[in-house]
């Protein structure tokens, strides 16, 4: 039977492998592309991509059409499991770190460890002992998205968690690592732009950990620290895409993000490729999609719902209603009846720009639904919102919105993704043919011999054939 350890290096295109590989030739990356099966993946989901649509449709063998899986945190009812679920349920060992939409744990299957991604809605975890590392985590993500007070790192909870984190894996490396960071960032504000991508490495000390303790046959990690420093500074590391020119001290740093986020994963990808030839397991390396180069155009902050009681209070809802987990710039909010979500939704949809078009837009899902507020230059320069067919005019203040000084983003989603299936002694495979992402799921699971949903397409035969060639 196959042993896969699934990499999920969230929205990297083959561009940027390339130009990793290229300006570090000795790097473990490059090392695994010469004994490696390459593929670009291609997703076909509807709307506008996110990775919390494309990762199910990977995992699941569907597109969004089918499993319609449209925002984190939404009521999640499909027939159409995942590959961790429908590979547990056949009493194969297996072991989930973060992958997204999964969040709750399974009540079935045989699972070593399960982490629900950095979303979940509550930190509970398989084994109990993870889940001092689940409450940062869920807590840091919180404080992204600008819903909880700045100081959650330093109460006594918190400074029991990472004593626990250290007992559970994280290493005095990482440690070291965090504080060489925050000492740079006090001499060098750059440093600050880049302290997103030092989450990766906590997580994957833990990850790694209970991998070597309970080594189950399947197990998925995911990490989002690259997408992050593509979305920000790919105009940077591509500037030709833009036209541009690189000169000033900060264009040069920023130039070197994408790469460092690149280099951690390196690094982790060292220990997977000594983990994987030392105890026979196929490493697997995947995005769901890509990202490229976008022009926003003009660019004068990001609105963001910093104050939900001013909102709510704003837009006259006191209704009940939970404020989920997100990622910037979503919302994802939870009812208890219809009717209130439906109150909300209008309140919400009566909101517009000076021209009298709606600025939110809108996915729903049971009781959840998910409001996106659309920036544009001309909506920051307004200051604030108009109700009633342009009749009142709310501030932003009122509102509970603020303007986030940020990176403007010059990398955005696009359907083409990576896929390298790593075996120690396989042969040179250089070419990489296009796959349709859906095609993933079928040939994880026929690997491992496990059954093929009738819904799914045929595996890719390629991969199968080399990798049992190969055993």
């Amino acid at each position: 039977m196959s042993k896969i350890i699934l990499y999920e290096l969230n929205e990297v295109p083959w561009r940027v492998v390339d130009t990793f590989v290229e300006k570090y030739p000795t790097s473990t990356l490059a090392s695994l592309l010469k004994e490696s099966l390459h593929y670009k993946t291609y997703t076909k989901d509807s709307g506008e991509l996110h990775p919390w649509t494309t990762w199910p449709t990977f995992h699941r063998g569907v597109y969004n059409d089918t499993h319609d899986i449209r925002f984190l945190n939404q009521e999640i009812v499909t027939n159409y499991k995942p590959t961790w679920e429908l590979i547990a349920e056949q009493g194969i060992s297996t072991g989930v770190f973060g992958s997204l939409q999964s969040w709750p744990i399974p009540t079935t299957g045989n699972y070593s460890f399960y982490i629900s991604d950095t979303f979940a809605k509550t930190p509970q975890t398989l084994p109990h002992a993870l889940e001092c590392f689940q409450r940062v985590n869920l807590a840091q993500t919180k404080r992204d998205g600008g819903v909880v007070a700045q100081g959650v790192f330093l109460s006594l909870g918190s400074l029991r968690d990472l004593f626990q984190m250290i007992q559970n894996g994280l290493t005095i490396k990482t440690i070291l690592l965090l504080v060489r960071q925050l000492i740079r960032e006090m001499l060098n504000k750059n440093f600050k732009h880049i302290r997103s991508i030092y989450q990766s490495p906590v997580a994957f000390d833990l990850f790694f950990s209970i991998l070597q303790k309970k080594k189950p046959a399947y197990t998925t990690f995911f990490t989002n620290h690259v997408a992050g420093m593509m979305h920000r500074y790919w105009k940077y590391l591509y500037p030709e895409d833009f036209n541009y020119k690189l000169k000033t001290n900060h264009d040069y740093f920023r130039s070197h993000a994408i790469l460092r986020a690149m280099q951690i994963a390196d690094g982790q990808l060292k220990k997977l490729k000594e983990f994987a030839d030392a105890n026979k397991y196929t490493l697997m390396i995947a995005s769901s999609m890509g990202q490229e180069a976008i022009d926003r155009g003009e660019f004068l902050g990001q609105l963001q719902l910093r104050h939900m009681d001013k909102f709510y209070r704003a837009i006259h809802f006191n209704k009940p209603i939970k404020n989920n987990m997100a990622m910037s710039p979503d919302f994802a909010f939870e009812f208890e009846s219809s009717d209130d979500l439906k109150v909300f939704q209008n309140a919400v949809l009566n909101l517009t720009d000076s021209n009298g078009t709606p600025v939110f837009g809108f996915k729903k899902s049971g009781l959840t639904l998910n409001i996106n507020l659309q920036t544009t230059a001309a909506l920051v320069r307004s200051g604030g919102l108009y109700r009633d067919q342009k009749k009142e005019k709310i501030s932003f203040e009122d509102l509970g919105i603020s303007v986030e000084a940020r990176d403007p983003g010059t990398g955005y989603h696009q359907p083409e993704g990576t896929m390298i299936i790593y075996k120690k002694g396989l042969p040179a495979f250089t070419k990489r043919p296009i796959v349709e992402s859906i095609a993933a799921a079928p040939t994880i699971l026929s690997l491992f011999e496990a059954p093929l949903p009738s819904y799914m397409v045929p595996p890719i035969q390629s991969a199968i054939d080399t990798l049992r060639e190969s055993a």
